[in-house]
C-alpha cells in the first residue's frame, strides 16, 4: 500500500476491517471491511478514503470512541491480558491525539513513557478510556483540572508530574 507502519491509516484500515490481530487480516475481515469503506480501486484510492475517514472520525466523537477502544483491544499482545504495553500505549496515543491535542499527546507519551510502575503492569482499558475523556475535558496546562476522585490514579499523578514540570505544582 506504501504507507508507513507508523501512520494513522493503517491503524483506521484495521478498525474499519474489524480486523482481530495486528499485522494479519483474514480473508473474512478484508471481505466484510471491503464494504464498509467505498470501493476503492487501488491503493492510493484506498488510502486517501483511510485519510479521509481518520478526519472524519476525528469530529464524530462516538466513532473516535470506538476506534479509541478497539485500538486498545487491537494492541493486546495476548487477547486474555487486560492491559497494553507501554511502548505500544505510547505510540498509539501519539498517533490518535497528536491531530487534535498535540500538547497533552506528547507531554502524556513523555509521562507513559518514564513511569516505571506502568512499564510493568502497562495501561488498562479504563486507563486508556479515560485518557481520551482527559484531553477532550482538561486543558493542556491542566489548569482546569479537578481533584475529585473521578480521574484514574494514572492521570491524577499525570497531572501532579505535568504541574511540577510547568513549575505549576
Amino acid at each position: 500500500m506504501g504507507v508507513d507502519p507508523s501512520d494513522v491509516t493503517l491503524l483506521v484500515l484495521a478498525w474499519a476491517m474489524g480486523a482481530s490481530k495486528m499485522g494479519y487480516l483474514t480473508h473474512q475481515e478484508w471481505e466484510t471491511g471491503a464494504g464498509r469503506l467505498g470501493g476503492a480501486s487501488s491503493a492510493a484510492e484506498l488510502q486517501k478514503e483511510l485519510q479521509a475517514l481518520f478526519q472524519a472520525l476525528l469530529g464524530d466523537i462516538e466513532r473516535f470512541r470506538d476506534l479509541h477502544s478497539f485500538t486498545h483491544r487491537f494492541c493486546r499482545e495476548d487477547p486474555r491480558r487486560k492491559n497494553i504495553d507501554v511502548n505500544s500505549a505510547v505510540v498509539m496515543l501519539g498517533l490518535l491525539f497528536k491531530p487534535t491535542w498535540p500538547a497533552h499527546a506528547s507531554s502524556l507519551c513523555e509521562y507513559f513513557s518514564g513511569h516505571k510502575q506502568l512499564a510493568q503492569r502497562g495501561v488498562s482499558h479504563d486507563e486508556w478510556m479515560m485518557a481520551l475523556q482527559f484531553c477532550r475535558e482538561i486543558l493542556p496546562d491542566c489548569s482546569n483540572f479537578q481533584d475529585d476522585g473521578a480521574w484514574p490514579v494514572l492521570l491524577d499523578d499525570y497531572v501532579e508530574w505535568r504541574r511540577a514540570k510547568d513549575g505549576n505544582a
